[in-house]
This record gives structure tokens, C-alpha cells and sequence, in this order.
């Protein structure tokens, strides 16, 4: 399988919403990897959540860049060491204000078997909400905002 490799730091960081259509390209990527026999992949949407009469029309995200970056090289690392067999490991997250039904984040693990791929995806996802300065300021569609708060 992989040996330990050291990776550069990547940016995860999109400006704007994640395309759909960016999704499948990152898959199409793939086809010619035969030593993947499983994806596993996480998209994350923005919410029209209400509360009080209030419904969230868009998120704003903002992130502290370098700290960010510098944090999911750590992550990515330790993903690889859990999961040597792993073979890719992508990750993007939106920037800017991203409508409700928009994607803003994207998980993308592949392997040679699904029980690495999906366990790394879920393990991945976990840290970044946890660890990542990344800021989400819910934009109301009544005007006005609110600071989101991860719920898990």
C-alpha cells in the first residue's frame, strides 16, 4: 500500500458555491486509478433553516486562511497514517456568501476498499468542523444575520 508520504499544504479553499457538475469531474478524475475499487464522498449544503420567523437565505464564509491551511495538513496526515491503504484524500470548502441549496463543502476519499474510504471521509469531516477557523454568518432573508454554530 502507500508508504508514509509528507503532503504539501493544499488549499481547500473555493471561492463561491461547489458545482455539482464539479463533483462528477472530480470522480471522472479517477477512472483511470485502477487500484480504487471505492469512493466515498461527503457534500455539505447550506440550510434554509428557520428559527422565530426567521429562514437563513445564504451563508457568508469567511476562514482564517494560513491557520486553516496549516491545520488540515495536519489533518490530512493524520488521515493518511490511519488509513494507509487510502489513495486520495480531497477537500474544498466555499468561501464567500453561498445561497441555501448551494454546496459549500466536499469531503472526497478513495481506496481500495469502501470501509477505509468511508471511515477516513467521516473521521475527516468530524475534524474539520471541529478544528478549522472557518466562520459561516447566516444571512437572513429578512435582513440581518446570525453566526452559525455547528450542531454535528
Amino acid at each position: 500500500m502507500n508508504e508514509h508520504r509528507h503532503h504539501k499544504v493544499k488549499d481547500i479553499f473555493l471561492d463561491g458555491a461547489i458545482d455539482p457538475a464539479f463533483v462528477g469531474t472530480s470522480i471522472a478524475k479517477h477512472a483511470t486509478r485502477t487500484d480504487i475499487g471505492a469512493h466515498e464522498i461527503f457534500l455539505g449544503q447550506v440550510r434554509a433553516d428557520e428559527a422565530d420567523g426567521r429562514r437563513v437565505a445564504a451563508i457568508e464564509y469567511t476562514a482564517y486562511r494560513e491557520m486553516a491551511l496549516e491545520r488540515m495538513t495536519v489533518i490530512r496526515e493524520e488521515a493518511f497514517g490511519k488509513w494507509p491503504e487510502m489513495t486520495c484524500l480531497h477537500v474544498h470548502h466555499s468561501l464567500g456568501i453561498i445561497k441555501a441549496g448551494e454546496l459549500c463543502f466536499m469531503v472526497f476519499a478513495s481506496a481500495p476498499h469502501r470501509s477505509a474510504s468511508r471511515e477516513a471521509v467521516s473521521w475527516v469531516v468530524d475534524r474539520i468542523k471541529a478544528e478549522l477557523p472557518i466562520f459561516g454568518k447566516e444571512m437572513l432573508e429578512q435582513g440581518g444575520h446570525e453566526w452559525k454554530v455547528n450542531h454535528g
